[in-house]
């Protein structure tokens, strides 16, 4: 199989003009380009993907900064002041933020994680602030917050250190949510009767243990570690 040295897909071997872009393709004209720009179709393809998530990106800004600024507009125009726009522009703002840092730090976690926390916390206590108190966001928003990103960093962790990715990180997934759940409800306990009862935390915790054993069982027993995308032929 030969590749086209201009788009990077896989073409025949009797191939002569490209299919897709629609470039001449000829074994000496192919291996003369590859020299000249050490350019290979893999090389290609990931500067193509690149090049997407640039372009989603800007697209993205376009529409975000639009919508803050008919919000912002439509609330001065109305109440002749920034009110209910504050709400809106810094959400739209905080989601704008965590696809960037999805898009541009693609697979870089060190890089995504801890941004979306930042990102995240600073968007719940500006909400909080807009709401009149600051109250909620210390008792609830921030503790839940962290747990829920050291549970994901967690996880993250788990994927990349696996050998096998298969039904065992689906399983370790869902016990992490278990545990999740445990401390949220403590912290909502807390805040709101200022006690901690656990209930339905627990009944979640029951519920999840024996589909995370028979995911494990499944996996190390029955499929031996095989790959999760290989079992459902993806």
């Amino acid at each position: 199989m030969n590749f086209c040295t201009y788009c990077g897909i896989e073409l025949d071997i009797d191939v002569i003009i490209c299919p897709l872009c629609g470039k001449t393709i000829g074994k000496e004209h192919s291996a003369e380009l590859t020299d000249q720009t050490g350019h290979y179709p893999s090389d290609i393809i990931l500067l193509y993907r690149k090049e997407t998530r640039k372009h989603i990106w800007e697209l993205t800004g376009i529409i975000a900064f639009s919508a803050i600024a008919v919000c912002s507009i439509v609330d001065l125009v109305i109440s002749r002041s920034l009110s209910w726009s504050l709400f809106a522009d810094t959400s739209v703002l905080a989601a704008w933020i965590c696809l960037t840092l999805i898009l541009l730090a693609f697979k870089k976690y060190y890089i995504i994680i801890p941004g979306l926390l930042i990102t995240i916390l600073t968007e719940l206590f500006l909400l909080d602030l807009f709401s009149g108190q600051a109250d909620w966001f210390y008792g609830i928003g921030l503790p839940i917050t962290i747990a829920l990103f050291v549970f994901i960093s967690i996880i993250t962790l788990l994927w990349k250190v696996a050998l096998f990715k298969g039904f065992n990180i689906l399983a370790f997934a869902f016990l992490v949510l278990s545990g999740f759940c445990i401390v949220a409800e403590v912290f909502i306990d807390k805040f709101l009767f200022n006690t901690i009862d656990i209930r339905w935390s627990a009944i979640v915790a029951v519920s999840i243990l024996p589909i995370a054993l028979v995911l494990l069982f499944v996996h190390y027993r029955m499929k031996k570690g095989k790959r999760l995308d290989s079992y459902f032929h993806v």
